[in-house]
């Protein structure tokens, strides 16, 4: 399984959403990078036990994430504060305004 680190941040913004398990599976593979038979020695359950896991929980923060777009939204509005700061800094007011219109109009 190739490592999408999108799924650690995923796991941050829903991961209460999980079963207890689920997101102990999903922060071992992701925050801290153990493989599955390791993480499979730690939790003391099957190889194909811990992959289950973390498909069924990968799939459910991917769902999670299509229906409520947080992790979309504070992408979006990082980009736009670090606009805003470049801006400020510059002294560009007329376009700081516009881009606040902006981001108001898309929220």
């Amino acid at each position: 399984m190739e490592k999408d680190l999108r799924y650690s941040m995923l796991l941050q913004i829903y991961g209460k959403l999980l079963t207890e398990k689920q997101q102990e599976v999903v922060g071992l593979y992701y925050d801290y990078d153990l493989s599955l038979a390791e993480i499979s020695e730690n939790l003391g359950i099957s190889r194909q036990a811990v992959l289950d896991s973390l498909r069924n929980a990968c799939d459910s923060l991917r769902n999670y994430e299509e229906k409520l777009n947080i992790l979309a939204k504070n992408q979006y509005l990082s980009a736009e504060i670090e606009k805003i700061r470049i801006l400020t800094a510059e002294k560009n007011f007329e376009q700081i305004d516009k881009v606040l219109t902006e981001i108001l109009e898309n929220l």
